[in-house]
């Protein structure tokens, strides 16, 4: 055989043993860039499902927030209405009117109540709605206990008329 014939099958051993490096080392990057490309897309998953969470939680408060509002105007109404109809008529009875007096100072005092002032839902993030919306259910029950105590002084007075 002549030495050109006897390098070619030492080169193709080392072809071989080349190829294998080659196929280790590109199954070694082929590994590392699927890797990233899992990361990547688990961290852009992370981030669409907090958005999409944060989203949710700021339209809930939204919404929670115009509920309590209209809850706040319904007892508002409510209580406006007791105010302008039976506790204005009875209040313009007089101490010669009623048998018991201190029923007319007990709807007068119950008259000159401060009232509670509107806020609203003005907010920009989801805490301020929430925080909102914690006011106005206050604000609510205010108008509710106080419908009713008016509602007993307003009885009360037209119990005692003579």
């Amino acid at each position: 055989m002549s030495a050109g014939q006897q390098a070619v099958p030492a080169n193709n051993a080392n072809n071989a043993s080349n190829e294998g490096a080659q196929k280790k080392h590109m199954s070694k990057a082929a590994v590392a860039i699927i890797a990233v490309v899992v990361v990547a897309i688990i961290v852009v998953a992370g981030v669409f499902g907090f958005r999409a969470y944060s989203d949710a939680q700021y339209n809930n408060a939204v919404a929670a927030c115009a509920a309590a509002s209209e809850n706040v105007r319904n007892a508002t109404n409510d209580y406006n209405n007791l105010v302008n109809g039976d506790a204005s008529e009875a209040a313009a009875l007089t101490k010669k009117d009623v048998k018991d007096a201190s029923t007319l100072d007990a709807l007068n005092k119950e008259l000159s109540v401060e009232l509670p002032v509107y806020e609203g839902c003005v907010a920009d993030d989801t805490a301020g709605f929430k925080s909102a919306t914690a006011k106005l259910n206050e604000q609510a029950d205010w108008y509710k206990a106080y419908t009713q105590s008016l509602q007993k002084a307003v009885d009360a007075v037209n119990a005692s008329k003579k």
